[in-house]
C-alpha cells in the first residue's frame, strides 16, 4: 500500500539555447544547493548535453569546472571534423569529447533517468531518445541544421530538439513527473537594442537573426508555458551571439552565464518547495 506522504517526483526540463545552455550549470547547482530533488531529466540541445553529462556523473560541480577549463585549443579540438555532406561538421568529435567526460555509458545506466529530445526530419516531430548510447543521443538532440551531419536512429533523420520543443515539458512529463521545472533560454531574447534609429535601414543579416531569434523566442514561451514553474535566466546576448564564430567563442567568452542560472533558480526555489508540500 502506498504512502499518502509519498513525494512528488520532479522533472527538470532543459531548454535549447546554443552557448546560453551554460546557464542549465548554474540552475542545477542551485537545485541541488537547496535540496530540490531531481526525479527526471529531459533536454533539448543545449539542454541535452548539460543534462544528459549531469545524469552520467551527479556532480555539478565537476561539469562546472570542466567549462571553465574549456579554451581555445579544446574548441578547435571538438568542432574540427569538416564534412561536406549534410552539414557543415561531422559531430564526431562531439561524441568524443562527450565520452571522455562521462564515459562510454548508455542511458539506461545513468544516475537520474534521462531523455535527448531530437527532430524527426521526415515528419516534423519530437524524437525521444531514453535508450542506447547517451553520447549519441546527445549528438542527435544537438544537431544543428546545416551545421551538424544528420545522423540517423533506427529509421529516422534527426535535427536539433529546439525545432519542437525549445523546452522539453512534454517529454518530462511522459516520464513521470508531478512537477515540472522548465528552463527557458530565451526569456528576454527582447527587446532587440541593436535595432537601428534614425531611418537608418536594416540589413539582410539582421533581418534573418531578428527573424530567428523571433520563431527561438516563441517557441520557447508556448513550449514552457506548459512547466508548473518555469525559469528565465536573464541572458545579456547580442543580436549576432548566434552567428558565426561567435556561436563557438561565446561558450569560452561567457561563463558568467552560470550566476545568470543560480540566480534565476534561485528566486524560484520557495515556489518550488511550496509545490513539493514543504513549509520552507
Amino acid at each position: 500500500m502506498l504512502s499518502n506522504n509519498k513525494r512528488k517526483k520532479i522533472g527538470l526540463a532543459l531548454g535549447s539555447g546554443g552557448w546560453k545552455g551554460i546557464a542549465h550549470i548554474g540552475v542545477i547547482k542551485t537545485l541541488v544547493e537547496n535540496n530540490i530533488p531531481i526525479d527526471y531529466i529531459a533536454g533539448s540541445s543545449a539542454g541535452a548535453l548539460i543534462g544528459g553529462i549531469y545524469a552520467a556523473l551527479g556532480d555539478i560541480h565537476k561539469i562546472e569546472d570542466i567549462i571553465n577549463k574549456f579554451n581555445k585549443k579544446d574548441l578547435f579540438t571538438v568542432f574540427s571534423d569538416p564534412t561536406l555532406k549534410t552539414g557543415v561538421l561531422k559531430g564526431d568529435k562531439i561524441i568524443k569529447f562527450i565520452e571522455d567526460i562521462a564515459g562510454r555509458v548508455d542511458i539506461e545506466d545513468l544516475k537520474i533517468p534521462f531523455c535527448a529530445v531530437a527532430t524527426d526530419l521526415v515528419n516534423g516531430t519530437p524524437v525521444y531518445i531514453d535508450k542506447g548510447r547517451l553520447s549519441s543521443a546527445i549528438r542527435a538532440s544537438s544537431s544543428v541544421p546545416l551545421l551538424f551531419e544528420v545522423p540517423a536512429y533506427k529509421d529516422k533523420y534527426l535535427l536539433d530538439g529546439g525545432m519542437v520543443e525549445a523546452v522539453p515539458t512534454e517529454a518530462v512529463k511522459k516520464m513521470g513527473a508531478d512537477i515540472v521545472i522548465g528552463v527557458n533560454l530565451f526569456y528576454n531574447s527582447f527587446p532587440i537594442k541593436e535595432i537601428p534609429k534614425n531611418g537608418r535601414r536594416l540589413t539582410k543579416p539582421e533581418i534573418l537573426l531578428v527573424s530567428y531569434r523571433t520563431l527561438l523566442n516563441r517557441l520557447a514561451y508556448y513550449s514552457d508555458k506548459e512547466s508548473d514553474i518555469s525559469i528565465g535566466p536573464i541572458i545579456t546576448a547580442p543580436l549576432n551571439s548566434d552567428l558565426g564564430m561567435k556561436w563557438f567563442t561565446n561558450f569560452i567568452q561567457e561563463k558568467g552565464i552560470v550566476k545568470a542560472g543560480e540566480e534565476a533558480a534561485l528566486k524560484e526555489i520557495s515556489k518550488i518547495k511550496k509545490l513539493m508540500g514543504k513549509n520552507k
